[in-house]
């Protein structure tokens, strides 16, 4: 008996122009032939056509206009539940890719970190005292030229000549 509610389901959509209400739904959720997945969702469509038309509780041949809203609002719900498990998937997939970029530059930074802090223990160990004061006061408190003059009380010269020094000594330790 099902056998044949699927045949004459399938032959109902397949006459009287009954395709229409798939792509009908299909436009209505913005579903356009160059969407990477249309063909998919309209061949769902028609599946879940025939699918109403068997569960459709009264005869179909008596009152074809209202079976066929039926129809509509049974492909229309069913299209919608799949693109959004589709968006959710995608959603899942960009996250986890999110996740995974953060992770290779949490640990990216890491190495550099590390590197970075084993460089400036090696300059710190061949400076002199106030290339050290500049060089605490410039990379760990991050005070510019003219605040470390001022606290230090020297001038914006003295403090341009320990980053110079500072710095040919960064040059001899990395090559």
């Amino acid at each position: 008996m099902e056998e044949q509610l699927i045949k004459d389901g399938f032959n109902f959509l397949y006459s009287d122009n009954n395709e229409k209400i798939i792509y009908g739904a299909a436009k209505r959720l913005h579903l356009s032939p160059f969407h990477a997945n249309y063909d998919d969702f309209i061949q769902e469509g028609a599946l879940t056509f025939v699918k109403a038309y068997v569960r459709y509780p009264n005869d179909v041949s008596e009152n074809p206009e209202k079976f066929r809203v039926f129809a509509y609002q049974a492909v229309y719900w069913r299209l919608l539940d799949l693109i959004r498990h589709s968006n959710k998937l995608i959603e899942k997939t960009q996250t986890d890719q999110e996740l995974l970029n953060l992770q290779q530059t949490s640990l990216e930074e890491g190495y550099e970190s590390i590197y970075s802090d084993q460089l400036f223990h090696r300059l710190y160990s061949i400076c002199t005292n106030a290339e050290r004061l500049f060089l605490l006061d410039c990379y760990v408190h991050q005070l510019t030229g003219a605040e470390i003059a001022k606290k230090h009380h020297v001038t914006r010269q003295c403090v341009s000549n320990w980053r110079r020094n500072v710095g040919n000594k960064v040059l001899t330790l990395i090559y």
